[in-house]
């Protein structure tokens, strides 16, 4: 049984990616203070008034899989390092003109080595479908 994976859904694999990415923890720990006395303890009356409340969204482990499949296909898949950024700054909802600006490139040639890239993705994992591993990445795609 073969699945049909189109564009548009790598396109919103990669959108996700990027979403979820900005939500992952960062990589390095900010380091507590020193100085614990200087921490003050708020009372409880005013925690939820005179605060802004903080709210932490997490992914869930869909979200997660499916941003190691993008960040796989990233790497394995595409080769030159302009089209990986190409990609990922159009997952993050750059405008044309602002990845012209950092590729160093024309914003239409930009557009269409970004469509040329998507559909190159697509192909690939088509043609490489009958593997287990492509197979099992493609149902996370679609």
């Amino acid at each position: 049984m073969s699945k049909e994976i189109k564009t548009k859904h790598i396109e919103n694999l990669f959108d996700e990616a990027a979403r979820t990415d900005s939500r992952l923890p960062s990589a390095i720990k900010k380091q507590s203070t020193t100085a614990q006395w200087l921490e003050m303890k708020v009372e409880k009356m005013y925690k939820h008034s005179y605060h802004e409340a903080q709210i932490l969204l997490i992914p869930n482990s869909r979200q997660i899989s499916r941003w190691w499949v993008a960040s796989t296909i990233l790497r394995e898949i595409v080769e030159e390092k302009d089209k990986k950024d190409i990609i990922w700054l159009k997952a993050k909802r750059f405008p044309w003109t602002q990845i012209s600006r950092i590729v160093g490139l024309d914003r239409r040639k930009v557009k269409r080595l970004y469509e040329e890239e998507i559909i190159y993705i697509r192909l690939w994992l088509q043609l490489h479908q009958k593997n287990k591993k492509i197979s099992d990445m493609i149902d996370k795609i679609i």
